[in-house]
């Protein structure tokens, strides 16, 4: 094992993700843990499995953490952060998009459900085309896929394009209505398409009706398709769970949360929390050349576009919001009271607690040899990404 000494009560027992860095601080390794403090010691109170874990344990020389709500949560930020930083020893997630996730039905006269999806970054004129939005965002594209593949079974909607002339094996496996060949007529066929256009338009009751898909197969004595089906609506109800780190925008946030002593912010790219936590001093004076925590915040804002700084104290982020504003971006503050904006600055002071509490354990060590605690390295910086 490298110098590193792993310090258990360093890390809380809670949900969140864990980034790894070695001596030079680079960003070796993101993960996810329901409980942060067992998860870490897996690694360093045990002998790896597998050669590139202890490969890993080798190089490591510092752990960061980023605390949030639930599961739900830590997976999703996991996700962001390894396709921001593409760590060198997560193989997974790096290839995957980062897009908006839509429904939409196609220009037909007996429609389709058709997935679409629209790059963050792109404009909202990219949906138009021969397609009709129908409903999303959705939380991710996998759980729109599952809502998708859900809603055209369950409505027994077509999928053949073009329209087939003769019934296909969806109509004898009981999938689609056989409209093709006037085994329904095209007004029920509508009636049902308006059905899942309204399911679809709610993503939190499509849940509800998966399981009574799951009892209807179980009556049917079909339990290989119920227990898939099953499985899908476990997943869709995880996906369900409150987060904040991925919320559909079509524009930047900075959140920051002030304490008396230490500030935390954290930059939101298009509703995305993808970037690690900064955790700077406050206390160096009220005039703006004395403001030394602001560039570093300003580094943190788009060249261009809107950007909304998410606060606890509004008159502390105006020379935030100037600043902005001087750089050509319109900017403006907000102090939410609840949503998801709140929920997001409560994870930033969360996490500022955290961090304020190992200071304290630290300055407390040079008063006590006997406590062996790490300092932290708050100079350390990555690079902004890819």
């Amino acid at each position: 094992m490298g110098s590193f000494t792993f310090v258990p009560h360093r890390y809380p027992e809670e949900p969140g993700c864990y980034l790894m860095f070695d001596r030079t601080g680079r960003l070796l390794y993101v993960g996810k843990a329901v409980n942060l403090r067992r998860r870490l010691c897996s690694y360093f109170h045990s002998k790896p499995d597998w050669i590139k874990v202890a490969q890993l344990v080798e190089e490591v020389a510092d752990i960061e953490i980023m605390i949030v709500r639930n599961e739900n949560e830590s997976l999703t930020l996991e996700t962001n952060l390894i396709q921001y930083y593409l760590p060198p020893y997560n193989r997974a997630k790096k290839r995957e998009r980062s897009v908006f996730a839509y429904i939409a039905a196609t220009q037909e006269k007996l429609p389709r459900l058709t997935a679409l999806d629209r790059e963050r970054q792109a404009p909202r004129t990219q949906l138009s085309g021969a397609d009709e939005l129908i409903a999303g965002p959705f939380p991710n594209p996998v759980f729109r896929n599952y809502a998708l593949d859900f809603a055209i079974d369950w409505f027994k909607l077509r999928t053949c394009a073009p329209l087939e002339k003769r019934l296909c094996m969806r109509y004898y496996m009981e999938k689609c209505g056989g409209v093709c060949e006037q085994m329904e007529t095209g007004e029920q066929y509508a009636d049902r398409f308006r059905e899942a256009m309204r399911l679809l338009s709610e993503p939190a009751k499509v849940p509800e009706e998966m399981e009574k898909g799951v009892s209807r197969l179980s009556e049917r004595l079909q339990f290989e398709k119920a227990k898939e089906l099953h499985v899908r609506l476990t997943a869709l109800r995880s996906m369900l769970s409150e987060q904040a780190v991925n919320i559909p925008r079509d524009y930047h946030q900075l959140a920051v949360f002030f304490g008396p002593v230490y500030l935390l912010a954290a930059r939101i790219d298009y509703g995305m929390l993808r970037t690690r936590f900064v955790w700077e001093r406050t206390d160096w004076g009220e005039r703006p050349e004395q403001i030394r925590w602001l560039d570093r915040l300003v580094s943190l804002l788009p060249d261009k576009g809107r950007v909304e700084v998410v606060t606890n104290d509004f008159i502390r982020s105006e020379p935030l919001v100037k600043a902005a504003r001087i750089r050509g971006v319109s900017a403006k503050a907000v102090v939410p009271v609840k949503g998801v904006k709140r929920h997001i600055l409560n994870l930033c002071e969360r996490n500022m607690t955290y961090r304020v509490e190992l200071e304290c354990q630290a300055a407390a060590s040079l008063e006590d040899e006997s406590v062996s605690i790490l300092p932290i390295d708050h100079s350390r910086k990555l690079p902004d990404g890819p």
